[in-house]
């Protein structure tokens, strides 16, 4: 009988010390989870600021280039800036979408045709 006893206390405190351990566990995902969600979407933040500025910058690079380029259209000049922006971001481990590259590219080609005073 006293052999049972110890036996189920062994395997109580075995029991609560696995119980605590979960409970441990999952107290800590739940309050480390937010925090880690929130640091991964800063960092996501920051890469797509990057993107952006550097896609200025490309757009405004290549459109002096690409408006000297008359033998092609308009739209395969657009096409043209378009790719290259996406190239160059691409290597760097960046994206952007061909919407947002495309807006780039048009506001640089307006910044272009009317520079500041």
């Amino acid at each position: 009988m006293f052999n049972q006893l110890t036996h189920w206390l062994r395997s109580a405190d075995t029991t609560g010390l696995l119980t605590f351990l979960a409970t441990l566990l999952l107290a800590g995902y739940r309050l480390l989870h937010p925090l880690i969600q929130a640091k991964l979407q800063t960092v996501h933040n920051t890469q797509k600021l990057q993107a952006l500025k550097l896609a200025d910058e490309l757009a405004g690079a290549i459109i002096p280039e690409l408006a000297k380029m008359t033998e092609l259209e308009p739209q395969q000049r657009k096409a043209e800036a378009i790719q290259f922006i996406n190239q160059h971001l691409k290597t760097l481990g960046l994206s952007l979408t061909d919407e947002t590259i495309a807006a780039k590219v048009e506001q640089a080609y307006h910044n272009y045709q009317r520079p500041p005073n």
